[in-house]
């Protein structure tokens, strides 16, 4: 059945589910020929960044080579948190130190009201506050879960998780395949389409020169003047070229960073995601198998997730289809065999549309930002931070370049981490196939473990 073309709908698109409510937004690709700031990317950082310069009266220009809300910020699952969604990859205390691991947690923590609030300003309807509900996919996942608890109770953050035992995860999920969990309040579901759709109207309104379909193939930050961009726009014998003078750059591409900044794609794994959308089922039958209504995630390396629409109507299912590049009818296949093993009674419907997208990984799994040859970046969402996160970010590098908040203050207590290179540079990618791999088998060891 996963190979048959009856599979899908007749109305089957590679397009997300959520452009159906916000498709991107395409705008001129004639930009100015100087500007105070010149932001590369308008995604949630991007565009949060740029906001926050024009607010202070700089002359601020966007270049992206998709239109608006095209790139991850349009296209990710919407899963989002505070400090749940950070440092879940590594021992944070371990890695930089008890004192500097609290004061990271709590910012993520701030960067989650942020992001409320920029959705009650800007996006009403992109956020539903129902928590989080992370399934364990073996009796070993459930041990490793109640040690989590227990750090939580030690540290006096109980009262934000509950431990869910084996055989009551049915109050969040209706599955054999599940043994208990941990649920957090502090969590919650967005439309990410409409929540940077609202991002780009505040920028818009405040006076950001916004252009897409334009391609940036070199950054000159030679010298001590201005830099100098330069970038392309259009197709075969209509493609032009022109230079941009400006004060300051932001790099804010995350998983779709190219070769125009060698440096910084040589320090993440740009990783795709894959999203499922099915045909319409009824709140009914949705709350039959998601009866709190919330995201369900599963433990495993190679992890798969699922979410009620906002509509309530219908289940969106996503994760880890292949760890090297497939078409997305292939990767829909393969998904729709790993819903099939949580969701059996799923088998009768059909997708309705089935997309991916590229996260940014980086090698200890957490944001980065700083400036490096006068050129301000934020990269890293590692797949699970960016909605929350990116805009937080993005408007601290937005204020320090404005002078609007306070210089003997650090940027965010998570700058100045080391950046570290990949191991093979921008070809580490080609590890992970292999590294897929590795997890799976781990992930199914743990499968039989008693």
């Amino acid at each position: 059945m996963g190979a048959s073309a009856t599979l899908f709908a007749n109305t089957f698109s590679e397009d997300p589910w959520w452009w159906g409510d916000a498709p991107p937004v395409a705008y001129g690709a004639d930009p100015p020929t100087g500007s105070d700031v010149v932001v590369v990317g308008g995604g949630y950082a991007g565009l949060s960044c740029a906001a926050e310069l024009a607010l202070a009266g700089r002359s601020v220009t966007v270049l992206d080579i998709r239109r608006i809300g095209e790139g991850a910020s349009g296209r990710n699952a919407g899963l989002v948190s505070g400090r749940a969604g950070i440092s879940k990859m590594i021992d944070l205390e371990a890695y930089v130190g008890p004192d500097r691991a609290a004061a990271i947690l709590n910012e993520a923590d701030e960067a989650y009201v942020h992001f409320q609030q920029l959705v009650d300003a800007h996006a009403p309807g992109a956020f539903q506050d129902r928590g989080r509900f992370v399934a364990a996919r073996s009796k070993a996942a459930f041990r490793k879960l109640e040690k989590k608890f227990d750090e939580y109770r030690d540290s006096g953050e109980g009262s934000l998780v509950t431990l869910i035992q084996p055989g009551d995860e049915d109050r969040f999920v209706t599955t054999d395949a599940f043994h208990g969990g941990m649920a957090a309040s502090a969590a919650g579901l967005a439309h990410p389409a409409l929540f940077v759709d609202g991002l780009r109207r505040r920028a818009e309104a405040a006076g950001v020169s916004i252009h897409t379909g334009i391609r940036v193939t070199d950054i000159d930050s030679s010298g001590v003047g201005p830099h100098t961009i330069t970038v392309a726009s259009g197709s075969g014998t209509a493609r032009g070229h022109r230079r941009i003078a400006a004060g300051d750059v932001v790099i804010a591409t995350n998983g779709y960073t190219d070769r125009v900044a060698p440096w910084h794609r040589e320090r993440i794994v740009p990783m795709s995601s894959t999203i499922l959308g099915v045909e319409r089922l009824g709140r009914e039958r949705v709350e039959a198998l998601l009866p709190a209504m919330t995201a369900v995630i599963d433990t495993n390396r190679v992890i798969v997730y699922a979410r009620p629409t906002p509509d309530g109507e219908g289940i969106l299912f996503g994760g880890r289809a292949r760890f090297r590049p497939v078409s997305t009818a292939t990767s829909a296949r393969i998904l729709h065999n790993q819903m099939l093993e949580i969701f059996p009674t799923l088998a009768d419907v059909k997708i309705t549309n089935a997309w991916s997208g590229l996260m940014a990984f980086t090698a200890d799994y957490l944001p980065k930002l700083g400036v490096r040859d006068r050129v301000h970046y934020l990269l890293g969402c590692n797949g699970g931070s960016g909605v929350v996160l990116m805009p937080w970010l993005g408007r601290a590098i937005g204020r320090r370049i404005a002078g609007t908040d306070d210089p003997t203050q650090p940027l965010s207590s998570l700058a100045g981490i080391p950046y570290e290179r990949q191991p093979l540079g921008e070809h580490t990618s080609k590890l992970v196939a292999a590294a897929g791999v590795w997890f799976g088998l781990r992930d199914r060891i743990d499968a039989i473990r008693p």
